[in-house]
């Protein structure tokens, strides 16, 4: 379904030309928010605290606060705890349904964006992140941080730009900020938050390292085969053609040279023309392997080249 640009459907009937005319810098055009100026729009009201300072404009937040993450009972500024303060800057409140005048709860979920600052939080539960944390695999394993402080960072689409790199850093410090014993977790990105096919990454010079054991070995046993093919080539070769010396028992014994048995001949020739085919094979599959195959994948100036350029990972 198309997204409409101008939605005004959720206003009362009237209200905005009520809204229009009771405000002292109305003019024509008042309200459809072009050129940046004022503009007439759906905002719901949020449901503050005493302990927020809320500064607001249209469907645009900034909260300071005590860690929440939902209703006013939620995170831990809900239930009283003490270093628990929070930034939270939102926008589109409400998403897709921001009724105009009707009181709403911040929705990590379902509201458009935002960037989430707390000295104390449960922050994935906050998100509804899944994941394992850290270097476990095992699904019994499955941690996810709590009573930490954290940045949470939602919206449909987050772009982080650093024009002289960027860095993603774990573990700097030994400890939390709650003075724990930091844990030494590692990176993951999860596509689709969905983590029962999560796998640990490769590193790449010990890739190349162990792909280069690799086409030893396989041109090591490739040496071999060709060693035994030409051996096998060699013996066929002189089984074709052997003869040998053998006696007549009747009338009266007479020496005479035995012909090799044509079945024998034959098989022997086919065994060669097979053993040839398979010398080219094996002539074919050490150039592709030792020349074709390198170059193309192992090579650091080949556009193929198995590492990436840039980016590294520990």
């Amino acid at each position: 379904m198309a997204d409409k640009l101008v939605d005004t459907s959720a206003f009362p009937n009237n209200a905005i030309i009520e809204v229009a005319e009771n405000d002292p810098s109305y003019q024509a055009g008042y309200g459809r928010g072009l050129f940046g100026e004022e503009i007439l729009e759906p905002v719901p009201k949020r449901l503050s605290t005493s302990g927020e300072k809320v500064l607001n404009k249209g469907n645009s937040w900034i909260v300071l606060g005590r860690d929440r993450t939902g209703s006013r009972s939620s995170g831990y500024g809900g239930g009283g705890a003490t270093q628990a303060s929070s930034i939270d800057l939102c926008v589109g409140m409400g998403a897709l349904e921001p009724g105009a005048g009707q009181f709403a709860d911040p929705n990590f979920k379902g509201d458009a964006a935002r960037i989430y600052i707390s000295q104390r939080t449960d922050i994935d539960d906050a998100f509804k992140i899944k994941g394992r944390a850290g270097n476990r695999i095992s699904k019994s394993d499955i941690k996810f941080p709590e009573n930490q402080s954290a940045i949470g960072i939602k919206a449909d689409s987050v772009r982080v730009i650093g024009t002289n790199g960027i860095k993603f850093i774990t573990s700097p410090h030994n400890k939390d900020s709650r003075g724990g014993r930091a844990a030494f977790n590692g990176i993951e990105l999860i596509a689709g938050n969905a983590d029962d096919e999560l796998q640990y990454m490769v590193k790449g010079e010990n890739l190349i390292e162990a792909l280069e054991g690799l086409e030893g070995r396989i041109t090591d046993l490739s040496a071999i085969v060709l060693n035994f093919l030409t051996a096998q080539l060699k013996v066929n070769a002189k089984l074709a053609r052997h003869t040998h010396f053998g006696v007549t028992t009747t009338p009266i014994p007479i020496p005479v040279q035995i012909l090799p048995s044509i079945q024998a001949t034959s098989a022997c020739l086919n065994a060669i023309m097979d053993e040839a085919e398979s010398l080219m094979d094996n002539f074919k599959g050490r150039i592709n392997l030792n020349i074709n195959w390198r170059n193309k994948y192992l090579s650091e100036f080949s556009s193929k080249y198995i590492l990436s350029k840039y980016n590294k990972v520990n």
